[in-house]
């Protein structure tokens, strides 16, 4: 009885120890992973800016940009998400209304995952509506 204590003793140490070095590699492994899954997106981004994304890095610097929607008419949308999407670039329901799943992403992101309340609220028909009315300040 005793001998079967110590032989499950020693594989129960044995299999923490390889638990323990499987854990160790996973974890680098899901680290290269990632940092991997960075650089796609990064890839994809270039791509999609070169492609014409609705929603180009950085602010817009043009002659229209006093041409401005005022994006708190959608409802989900206030002060300081429209200031966060006017830092991102994003002045028109236009932009809104064409955003793709990058887009929406990227946002999403920087607004700290808002990405089920913007499809929730329906921001991107509520854009094409208010694009269609032309409301606009």
């Amino acid at each position: 009885m005793l001998e079967l204590n110590v032989l499950h003793i020693t594989v129960i140490a044995v299999m923490a120890v390889i638990g323990t070095i499987v854990g160790w590699v996973l974890r680098d492994r899901r680290s290269r992973l990632e940092k991997f899954a960075v650089n796609i997106m990064d890839d994809v981004q270039a791509a999609v800016r070169d492609n014409g994304s609705a929603v180009e890095d950085g602010p817009i610097a043009d002659s229209a940009n006093d041409m401005r929607d005022k994006l708190q008419a959608i409802k989900g949308v206030g002060p300081a998400i429209e200031k966060t999407l006017n830092e991102m670039g994003i002045f028109r329901f236009q932009q809104i209304a064409e955003m793709s799943e990058y887009d929406i992403d990227r946002i999403a992101r920087c607004l700290k995952g808002l990405r089920s309340r913007i499809y929730r609220e329906d921001w991107l028909g509520q854009a094409r509506e208010l694009r269609d009315q032309n409301i606009s300040i």
